[in-house]
């Protein structure tokens, strides 16, 4: 792990002081992995901007993934890594559900539609009963 200095560390302390108290388990998970210093970003930027600072994204993942967060965390060294490991699981959990929607909605093509299910057990029924 890496050392930090008196002096880097109360200066860190002094720019997480605008972040809130839900920042605090990710906030120990980073110092942990050496990120001591807050990511970019204001608490006034969105992730909705058209280029979202590395705080909104932040907040976006607390609030929608939190166990992707925290596994991005254990697998990086910069709040940079941990954007690019949250933003390509997205990508890859999005490929995936559309992969599935996909499926499913070839399954339903493939079944019978309530109209030829009745026909087909009225045909049943009928050769059940003509025997």
């Amino acid at each position: 792990m890496r050392t930090f200095s008196r002096d880097a560390w109360i200066e860190a302390q002094g720019l997480w002081g605008d972040f809130p108290d839900e920042w605090k388990p990710w906030r120990h998970q980073a110092a942990m992995r050496g990120m001591l210093y807050p990511p970019e970003g204001t608490r006034w930027d969105s992730w909705d901007d058209d280029e979202p600072s590395q705080r909104a994204m932040m907040v976006r993942a607390m609030r929608e993934t939190p166990r992707l967060l925290t596994k991005a965390i254990s697998h990086s060294r910069s709040w940079g890594e941990v954007v690019a490991y949250v933003l390509s699981r997205r990508d890859e959990m999005r490929a995936d559900l559309d992969d599935r929607e996909r499926e499913m909605a070839r399954r339903r093509a493939d079944e019978p539609d309530g109209q030829q299910a009745a026909a087909s057990l009225k045909a049943i029924m009928e050769r059940i009963g003509d025997s």
